[in-house]
């Protein structure tokens, strides 16, 4: 009887089983192998240059340089998201009333789920350099000086892309950080104003201890997201002017797509992998100990 229990439970299994195998196992093992071969993506046949694509690879400037570019772009994104998430996300809690905070919730997430199409034809219209928003408030107010071509000069683009990608995701850390506020206790927070607390206190005496494994949490999940990074940078600026903007998933992109190197490009894909994966791996061990502690 408990045989055939199990039996069951197998055979229910199975069919997810199998399309994991089919859709994330097998692609995975194969673009390791391919790594080893000097496949061109479309030809059937390839010859097998064992460790030449990560010698290849490992030993091109260009690639060096795109992950340097690649961890700028993760890392400032990151820190300004969750900073500028949780200052906004007390201002909310704190001087918003429920009704109102449900709203803005909601409005401030509306950005994480637009499309990237859509994130950037809006901020490469807002940014154009002669009919653009931005410009133009920047000459109302009489500061002609700094309208520029904001994605066409290699000094700003991209810090302008880093503004755009934090306009983008910041709604997600804003959530995070307001349904956790809304997890603490009232009363402790009442105490603390009845002892005289006031809200830079509360900040961060109160709510800066209580929500560090969120700010762990959302910290990793925000870093693996920039160093992802490609369909905003792709469709606002390509990679330019020049490889000022060009990072990991442009690179990798040029090199299969337009070199039709796609040993390389599978092996610069795999590296990233691993250190996302890394990244994922720290993440839920931070989540299963705080939930133990809690």
């Amino acid at each position: 009887m408990i045989a055939r229990k199990y039996t069951l439970a197998y055979l229910f299994l199975l069919p997810a089983v199998a399309l994991l195998a089919a859709f994330y196992i097998y692609p995975v093992l194969t673009s390791v192998v391919r790594s080893f071969t000097d496949w061109n993506g479309f030809d059937a046949g390839f010859l097998w240059v064992g460790w030449g694509n990560y010698k290849n690879v490992f030993g091109d400037h260009h690639f060096w340089a795109a992950t340097g570019r690649t961890l700028r772009f993760a890392f400032v994104t990151t820190i300004v998201q969750t900073i500028l998430g949780f200052l906004l996300a007390f201002f909310i809690y704190t001087l918003v009333s429920d009704r109102w905070r449900k709203l803005m919730r909601v409005a401030v997430y509306i950005p994480v789920i637009l499309p990237g199409a859509v994130v950037s034809l809006l901020w490469s219209n807002l940014l154009s350099p002669n009919f653009g928003l931005v410009n133009e408030v920047l000459r109302a107010i009489g500061l002609e000086t700094w309208a520029r071509g904001w994605l066409g000069s290699t000094e700003t683009a991209m810090n302008t892309l880093m503004i755009v990608n934090t306009w983008k995701f910041i709604g997600m850390t804003i959530t995070f950080y307001i349904v956790a506020m809304l997890a603490i206790p009232k009363d402790l927070i009442e105490s603390a104003k009845m002892d005289g607390a006031g809200s830079g206190t509360l900040l961060w005496h109160i709510f800066r201890p209580l929500l560090k494994g969120i700010t762990e949490v959302n910290f990793i999940l925000s870093l693996i997201g920039g160093l992802k990074a490609f369909d905003l940078i792709y469709m606002m600026t390509g990679g330019g002017p020049g490889d000022s903007t060009t990072v990991l998933g442009i690179m990798i992109y040029r090199r299969a797509f337009l070199s039709f190197r796609f040993g390389e490009a599978i092996t610069m894909g795999i590296i990233l992998f691993i250190v996302i994966l890394t990244l994922t791996l720290i993440s839920r061990r931070l989540i299963a100990a705080r939930e133990d502690e809690q």
